[in-house]
C-alpha cells in the first residue's frame, strides 16, 4: 500500500530522472487482473478497500492490521503477529470511538466494517490466485 507521500517521491524520482509522459501514464486494473470475468467482482473489492480510510490515521492503522493478518501463512510465531495485529485493531477501535464519541453507534459501525474489510483482502487474494 502506498500512501500520499510515497507517491509523491516516487513522482519526484522519476521526475529527476527525466521520465517523461509522465502525466500520461496511468495504471489500469486489467493490467493486474487481466481475467475479464473476475474484473468487476475484483475491481468491487479493491474500491471497497481502498475508499475504506476516512483520515490518514484510519489509513495507516487499517493497513497494519492488513499487513500483521496472519490468516493463510505459515507462521512459526503466529502468536506474535496476532497479537501485533490486535494492538493496531485495538488502536483504530480507539481512534474511531474518540473521532466519533458524539456518536459511538458510527465508530461501532466504522471499527465493524473495516475488520470485515480483512475478509475482503482475503477474497482477493483467493479470487487472483484463480
Amino acid at each position: 500500500l502506498l500512501g500520499v507521500r510515497e507517491v509523491q517521491k516516487l513522482d519526484s524520482k522519476l521526475r529527476s530522472l527525466n521520465v517523461t509522459d509522465l502525466d500520461n501514464l496511468h495504471l489500469t486494473f486489467d493490467m493486474f487482473f487481466p481475467n475479464h470475468q473476475q474484473k468487476e467482482t475484483l475491481g468491487d473489492l479493491v474500491v471497497r478497500i481502498g475508499s475504506w480510510a476516512k483520515d490518514e490515521v484510519e489509513h495507516t492503522l487499517l493497513s497494519l492490521v492488513i499487513l500483521f493478518c496472519p490468516d493463510m501463512l505459515d507462521l512459526t510465531q503466529r502468536r506474535k503477529v496476532e497479537n501485533i495485529q490486535l494492538k493496531f485493531a485495538t488502536l483504530l477501535q480507539k481512534h474511531l470511538t474518540n473521532k466519533h464519541r458524539d456518536d459511538p453507534d458510527v465508530g461501532r459501525s466504522r471499527f465493524t466494517s473495516g475488520m470485515l474489510l480483512l475478509s475482503k483482502c482475503k477474497e482477493i487474494s483467493l479470487v487472483s490466485v484463480h
